[in-house]
């Protein structure tokens, strides 16, 4: 098995997900969970590239069809590390993975941009998400948007401005 899937079925094995390859939906959740998970630092060699559901690794594909049977038992020698525990529990709390298809493909596709494209402004990568995907509602996209933001958040980025910012707009709750 390749170090890689050995990662990504420790990663489904983590988050409680019990994979059926034959389910489209499982191996679209497959694509994007470890799109999510390596864009957050697993670490993985995946090369992920914009298709029509999202961001999509064609390595990632052979490796499910080539080891089913390791998936399917989820059988993995692979230890997460507190910093993939961590990023993954962002991933489940962000995001409802049994919920909707298209919600997970417009935050993934979002998340894609924001990191490949990392100097665009919001309303660049609105337009480009709008532009790849043309089928999704801007509802989704502007709540896939705040959900990117949310997964690629870091406390570094929380400067003592932003904290004094955030705590006036908490006292007028």
């Amino acid at each position: 098995m390749t170090e890689n899937f050995d990662k990504v079925i420790a990663v489904i094995k983590y988050l409680g997900l019990r994979p059926n390859l034959s389910e489209y939906r499982w191996r679209f959740l497959l694509q994007k969970i470890t799109f999510l998970a390596q864009s957050l630092g697993l670490n993985t060699d995946y090369n992920f590239t914009p298709y029509v559901a999202g961001p999509y690794s064609t390595a990632l594909t052979s490796d499910y069809n080539s080891q089913t049977d390791e998936l399917i038992s989820l059988q993995t020698d692979y230890e997460l590390t507190e910093s993939d525990v961590e990023h993954l529990d962002i991933i489940n709390e962000s995001l409802d993975l049994n919920g909707s298809l298209s919600l997970l493909e417009a935050t993934s596709t979002i998340v894609y941009i924001m990191t490949e494209e990392s100097r665009s402004v919001d309303d660049d990568i609105f337009v480009r998400a709008k532009s790849l995907k043309p089928h999704l509602s801007e509802s989704f996209l502007i709540i896939g948007m705040t959900k990117g933001k949310q997964l690629l958040f870091k406390e570094e980025y929380l400067t003592e401005e932003l904290k004094k910012e955030m705590d006036v707009w908490d006292k007028l709750e």
